[in-house]
């Protein structure tokens, strides 16, 4: 019970907070995208879409060697499949050499 409590919680906290599209921590997509991403130095990047559940749904890009700086790239809202994903809640995770430097959330819905 206590372990559904918690996973119920962060869900419930959002709705009860009265949030509209204005104030929601994510952005919400309908159709492919672009983002920008900021390194902090040179290095090997990977780019990996997340599901709620932290599960891998899409590489994006993977051991590229980038410099330091402002750079951009795009989602389809595909898995590795070219199916489109589910609505729901999805995570960017921009890994350089190893190290997760950020996650950027987007609310999936048609």
């Amino acid at each position: 019970m206590g372990k559904i409590l918690m996973f119920l919680l962060p869900a419930l906290l959002i709705i009860s907070a009265g949030c509209d599209d204005s104030t929601y921590p994510f952005d919400q997509v309908t159709e492919e995208f672009t983002f920008t991403y900021d390194l902090p130095n040179d290095g090997i990047v990977d780019l990996i879409v997340l599901n709620s559940y932290m599960n891998n749904v899409r590489t994006l890009l993977a051991d590229s060697t980038q410099s330091s700086g402002s750079h951009s790239s795009s989602w389809n809202l595909e898995d590795e499949n070219g199916v489109r994903v589910p609505d729901g809640l999805y995570y960017i995770r921009i890994i350089l050499d190893d190290d997760v430097i950020e996650t950027k959330m987007y609310e999936v819905h048609k």
